[in-house]
């Protein structure tokens, strides 16, 4: 028998109920000592101090309040009736949800197929209406007994090829089984190719270049009894962030112990005081951040000569707009190997978790890329699969108090967050405005000084705090494999930089219990929503990874059109 009841009384306490259906049997409500009278349109008598057990679900609703306003409880069904699905999305009940979308008719199992000559249903599609408001779906594409396959323990470090000597050293620091991107990468490496290692973010990269490369310097000074030039690197590691070379350095430096290997890690802030007062040392690999690393080559404090390995770590970011320009002038000092060429020729290496794909419009001029040799597992480019990601539509005015709501229920349970801003200033404002509300925070921009900033990021590294808001400086390469949380505030213009920032959760060895939230609010929002919801619900690769290098592509265009009307000309 079913009762809709608007308003309860019990004595002076008054509960109000929504229009809501529930289930009652005359045996369940004797045993909560409900009384029925003989017509159905009664209400129920309850004696107070009493609950209210559900007859559908077991879900136990406890309604003494002592107040006397009405209070509102809201009934959420977790178990879907056959009856209220809506014509024509008579999914199983028991099926897997891979999507699950506000609106029940829109939601996506897995494995599910679409008409291709229909168009796909897209819970984000009406986004940029005012009126999606508070609209929301969550992608969770494997529980949490899944592990992605690039992570999966398929493979043996013996077979890599490297030395008993930088294994044991890696057993001592608990690497016992390689990554798929460490099983494929080190042995290619280790031949001398030039190699383009491409995989998810969090997976192993780092090691994956770093131990061969180390090897191999080895093993070259050793058989050409090579005497070590003051500022003469054999090796080169260029990042674009200086929290990423020294994040590398302290890896490298696990080497450095055992094995007679000098590591040095250069970084912007004091390159005046560097030229002025240089220092002479020896150097085996040197770990620089690409503007640094530039200004001391130009004036002479370093030497170029005996570089056999570069590598470009978060390669993606060094070949876009920002950096483009002084990186191919760097690089063209530099001759590298050509295809099934063993010479002693410089070995090019790059490793990222997006890369672009008009990578010969940028490096073809530099490289001979058929000498590529181009490594990548099966979620490059993919949405994480491991980490829930969760997408609101909500409005720029609501979005400081949806994000105060949230920062404390994680503040709550200390676990441990980073907040994404798309510029500075917003980082600063979003940072003071959880401290003033008592949410423990700190910021993390490219406009602060460096000491400042490496002092905030190893706050929330240690744990002293475990929330942390960021720019895109925080974004790349950073191994902050204790984050829990990921939220954009602001979310990204580029699908690059989205599955960087869902990167810092979710990583190798930090288990499978990443979430994401994005609050979404503008048009522009919603269309890279779209596309990312799009290749959820077709498992295919996100688009368009080629971040901001609009200046390249733009050069490029123009060149073949000059090069087109010369040769009409001729």
């Amino acid at each position: 028998m079913a009762l809709h009841a608007n308003a309860v009384r019990f004595g002076l306490q008054r509960i109000c109920l929504a229009p809501v259906s529930f289930r009652y049997s005359r045996q369940a409500a004797c045993r909560l000592g409900l009384e029925f009278s003989s017509r159905s349109n009664d209400v129920p008598k309850r004696t107070p101090n009493v609950r209210f057990l559900s007859s559908k679900n077991e879900k136990i609703i406890d309604l003494s309040y002592s107040d006397i306003d009405p209070v509102y409880i809201p009934f959420k069904k977790e178990i879907v009736d056959e009856q209220d699905l809506h014509e024509g999305d008579q999914h199983s009940i028991n099926s897997e949800i891979v999507i699950k979308c506000k609106r029940k008719n829109l939601n996506h199992e897995r494995n599910q197929k679409y008409d291709q000559f229909k168009e796909i249903p897209l819970a984000s599609k009406g986004w940029k209406n005012k009126k999606a408001k508070d609209d929301y779906f969550t992608i969770h594409i494997y529980n949490d007994d899944y592990l992605p396959q690039s992570r999966k323990s398929f493979y043996e470090f013996k077979n890599t090829g490297l030395s008993q000597s930088i294994l044991h050293i890696l057993k001592q620091h608990e690497i016992t089984i390689p990554s798929q991107i460490q099983a494929l990468g080190i042995p290619s490496i280790l031949k001398g190719n030039n190699t383009l290692l491409a995989a998810e973010t969090g997976c192993g990269k780092t090691l994956a270049y770093l131990a061969p490369i180390i090897q191999q310097v080895l093993a070259y000074k050793e058989k050409v009894k090579f005497k070590n030039q003051f500022n003469s690197p054999l090796a080169l590691v260029i990042v674009p962030g200086r929290e990423l070379a020294d994040q590398i350095g302290e890896i490298a430096n696990w080497f450095t112990e055992d094995l007679p290997l000098n590591v040095k890690v250069i970084t912007g802030g004091h390159t005046k005081r560097q030229i002025v007062n240089p220092v002479f040392e020896e150097n085996d690999i040197i770990i620089a951040t690409l503007g640094a690393l530039s200004k001391l080559t130009n004036t002479g404090i370093y030497s170029m000569r005996y570089v056999r390995h570069i590598v470009l770590d978060e390669a993606d970011t060094l070949m876009d707009d920002s950096f483009n320009e002084l990186m191919t002038h760097f690089l063209s000092r530099f001759q590298f190997k050509s295809r099934n060429e063993s010479s002693n020729l410089t070995q090019l290496l790059l490793v990222s978790a997006t890369m672009p794909t008009s990578l010969s419009d940028i490096l073809g001029n530099i490289i001979d890329m058929d000498s590529l040799n181009k490594i990548k597992t099966d979620k490059l480019h993919a949405i994480l699969p491991h980490v829930q990601q969760r997408f609101i539509k909500t409005n720029l005015g609501e979005k400081p108090a949806n994000l105060l709501l949230q920062a404390k229920k994680l503040s709550k349970s200390n676990t441990p967050t980073i907040i994404f801003c798309n510029k500075s200033s917003t980082c600063d404002w979003a940072t003071m405005f959880l401290n003033e509300n008592g949410i423990e925070a700190v910021n993390l921009h490219g406009d602060m000084l460096y000491e400042i900033r490496l002092g905030k990021f190893k706050k929330y590294q240690d744990g002293e705090v475990n929330i942390m808001v960021s720019t895109d400086v925080g974004s790349r390469g950073l191994n902050t494999i204790r984050t829990k949380h990921i939220i954009n505030y602001d979310f990204p213009t580029y699908i690059a930089d989205y599955i960087h920032r869902c990167g810092r959760t979710g990583r190798l060895n930090a288990g499978t219990d990443g979430k994401v939230t994005n609050y979404i609010s503008t048009n522009n929002d919603s269309e890279l929503v779209q596309k990312i919801e799009l290749a959820a619900r077709t498992m295919k690769s996100l688009p368009n990874v080629n971040g901001n290098i609009t200046k390249i592509r733009r050069f490029y265009i123009l060149n073949q059109l000059e090069n087109k009307a010369a040769k009409k000309l001729n």
